[in-house]
């Protein structure tokens, strides 16, 4: 198998060519350049939208092999596609080629002899399974809908997998007399838990299609879990996972997967030969990701307090798999919001967040030590996958130096990095990354991520900053040296101005108190956080108060219309996909419990409130050019939060431009449309705070 690879890795400065050569997988090249040729020399955005990205990894049960996907974007089709990379021994080889779309999801088979993983068929990600150098593969499910997750059983014989409830002859009809009528708030359609005897499947002439009950023995497929009585996972997900004697899938629930229906997610355990169910968690709040120690005695998981599961932190616990109904806390204290990714002897591996770290580490269930295994890497993405005598683990990460990595730590110590899509990188300005602290004017203590410019691009004196909010509100900005969502970061820091990034009150990885901060306060609160944190940068003479400039996408385009609103310190603004009046939010939105959350009342119980926290209650002293960009299908900050935002500002005479991003959701998820929000950005703040460039092609409509 053959890549073609780029020749040079000065990537996206304008002196790469498009020159490329042939060489086989084992001496892949500098970024793997699977896709950059046509975009390496037009330009640091496009480079930026083009640049691939690792998946988190799958290591191998001996932690000789891992596995991973490759993120490229193919312009012809304006999509991002994913497909599975192996590296063993140094030497990296491509695995998979899916022409219509993507394939991941990868898990070894527990000897290491197989490897399955999902792929797009004809609309649905099916199931598949592959010898570990790509070879043998064979296509196991053609299920309707396709399914959206899998876990191997320990004995090697089956998959669990949750797939959502067909059609009944009832839908069909009513479908067919009436058309396409649906309710609000319907969550009826429930997903299950159903068995793939492996070898059945396999030796069937055509990919399993087909779903049995579960009495039927012999059949390929056959159902564990039904019924209208709960939903395996919710509205936040979950997990499920055999019992070491493949006797038992362990599985959360909730009565449904609304959003209203958080608090009532616990965990069950189904036999998989008499379809029983028996509880093993029942509580009050958010109980799901089961993971059953290696010795079938105990369960951990990960859980949420009731009932305001947006503005805390989750934390993890055990419990007997008798299901006594005793849960024992573990891993308290700074391990934020702690997730577990495996059980191995006496050892739970868990990813935990503080401040802006996220580590590794193992908790050691029989004395209680725990230890950071990837000390000094600072800054884990995703997940981790752990070797099955846990002595190796592979995970991705990022830091304000290079690009996303996948790594491998043995015995917490010994690292290897394996791949070097950083190279893409290398030649660009070297940066300095900085944590800054300040105190707001009610008390909070709080952090940011500053980025300087190169020296050679760093102006004498105090700078223009742009502030780039992160959405959540509970995520966490952490140094990283490639922008990943729309705005061109690197564009302004060439351009000599700073890159700020707060942690603004309601962010995660600090602390409970930090994390409720912004209930009933929001975009007020935000509003305090971002100015405090500017008059911190104006005083020790970073930021030039006269240069400003203001963006960020789903939570930051909130706290960004906040200070649409509330001040008039920027000499630019854009909001991205951020809620404008909260009322709307609650009215249309698919998560209206948030709102409720954070302000603890519904708009009819407590109007002033919700007219509190809304950057339109303010609109009247608005006054900063403001670009909006907002998805046409956004369900989570529906469309009419951005086109609210543009009239008011328009009625209130000011400078703002509305970009409709059509068939786009909550994230604009195309690299042509990413690449145009970025080359919307860049011109809008070119224009109105560095005022050297015309914004009458802001439509992207040509000059």
């Amino acid at each position: 198998m053959k890549l073609r690879v780029t020749a040079c890795a000065a990537l996206c400065l304008g002196a790469c060519s498009n020159a490329a050569s042939d060489t086989t997988s084992a001496d892949p090249g500098p970024s793997l350049g699977l896709g950059l040729q046509n975009k390496c020399d037009e330009g640091v955005m496009e480079c930026l939208v083009s640049l691939e990205n690792p998946s988190t990894p799958a290591i191998s049960p001996d932690g000789e092999t891992v596995l991973f996907t490759i993120r490229t974007a193919d312009w012809e089709a304006n999509r991002y596609d994913r497909e599975i990379f192996s590296s063993r021994d140094g030497v990296l080889a491509r695995l998979t080629d899916n022409k219509e779309s993507s394939s991941g999801d990868m898990k070894w088979s527990p000897d290491g002899q197989k490897v399955a993983f999902r792929a797009v068929v004809d609309g649905a990600a099916q199931l598949f399974i592959m010898n570990p150098d790509g070879s043998g593969k064979q296509q196991l499910t053609a299920l309707a809908g396709g399914a959206s997750s899998y876990v191997w059983s320990p004995n090697g014989r089956f998959f669990a997998l949750k797939l959502s409830e067909e059609e009944t002859e009832g839908q069909r009809e009513r479908k067919a007399r009436y058309g396409n009528v649906s309710s609000a708030d319907d969550y009826s359609n429930h997903s299950h838990l159903w068995l793939l005897d492996i070898g059945r499947a396999a030796a069937a002439a055509e990919p399993v299609s087909e779903r049995a009950p579960l009495d039927d023995q012999d059949a390929p497929l056959r159902r564990l879990t039904g019924g209208d009585a709960f939903t395996v996972g919710g509205f936040f997900g979950g997990g499920f996972t055999f019992t070491p004697n493949s006797g038992e899938v362990l599985f959360d629930h909730a009565k449904s997967g609304s959003p209203y229906d958080l608090g009532t997610q616990d965990i069950s355990a189904v036999n998989i030969e008499t379809g029983e169910i028996r509880p093993i968690v029942r509580r009050p709040g958010i109980d799901q990701n089961p993971v059953v120690s290696p010795d079938g005695q105990t369960v951990a998981f990960h859980m949420g307090e009731p009932p305001y599961y947006y503005t805390r932190q989750y934390w993890l616990g055990t419990t007997p798999i008798a299901g006594n109904g005793d849960v024992t806390p573990i891993a308290r204290g700074p391990y934020n919001d702690a997730t577990i990714y495996g059980w191995r002897g006496d050892g739970v591996y868990f990813l935990s967040h503080l401040g802006v770290e996220s580590h590794v580490y193992r908790l050691d269930m029989q004395t209680g030590e725990i230890a950071n295994l990837t000390q000094g890497r600072g800054r884990i993405q995703g997940g981790v996958s752990i070797s099955a005598d846990g002595s190796t683990i592979a995970f991705k990460a990022v830091d304000g130096e290079r690009a996303p990595e996948v790594y491998t730590r043995t015995n917490g110590e010994d690292e290897e990095r394996l791949t070097h899509f950083s190279d893409a990188v290398r030649e660009w300005p070297k940066t300095e990354v900085r944590l800054v602290q300040w105190t707001t004017p009610d008390g909070l203590d709080l952090e940011g991520v500053l980025t300087l410019p190169a020296p050679e691009n760093r102006p004498d004196g105090p700078m223009p900053v742009m502030t780039v909010s992160h959405g959540g509100p509970s995520s966490t900005s952490r140094p990283k040296r490639v922008a990943d969502e729309v705005y061109p970061t690197e564009y302004w820091l060439r351009k000599g101005a700073a890159i700020f990034e707060p942690n603004y009150r309601g962010s995660g990885s600090y602390t409970d108190e930090l994390m409720a901060a912004n209930v009933r306060m929001m975009s007020v609160g935000y509003t305090i956080d971002v100015e405090s944190g500017l008059d911190h940068l104006v005083s020790i003479g970073i930021a030039d108060p006269d240069r400003l400039g203001a963006m960020g996408w789903s939570a930051g385009g909130t706290v960004t219309a906040g200070l649409a609103t509330q001040t008039t310190r920027f000499k630019a603004l854009s909001v991205g996909a951020g809620i404008s009046d909260y009322a709307t939010y609650y009215s249309l939105s698919d998560q209206p419990t948030s709102p409720v959350a954070y302000l603890k009342a519904t708009p009819s119980d407590d109007p002033e409130i919700y007219a509190y926290v809304s950057p339109m209650t303010y609109i009247n002293n608005a006054a900063t050019p403001t670009l909006i960009q907002h998805g046409r299908q956004d369900g989570r900050v529906p469309f009419a939060n951005g086109m609210e935002l543009y009239r008011g500002l328009k009625n209130a005479g000011v400078d703002t431009h509305l970009a409709v991003f059509e068939n786009t959701g909550h994230v604009i998820s195309k690299p042509k449309e990413r690449l145009a929000a970025m080359e919307q950005n860049a011109r809008w703040f070119d224009y109105y705070l560095f005022e050297d460039r015309a914004i009458r092609d802001i439509e992207l409509l040509g000059e």
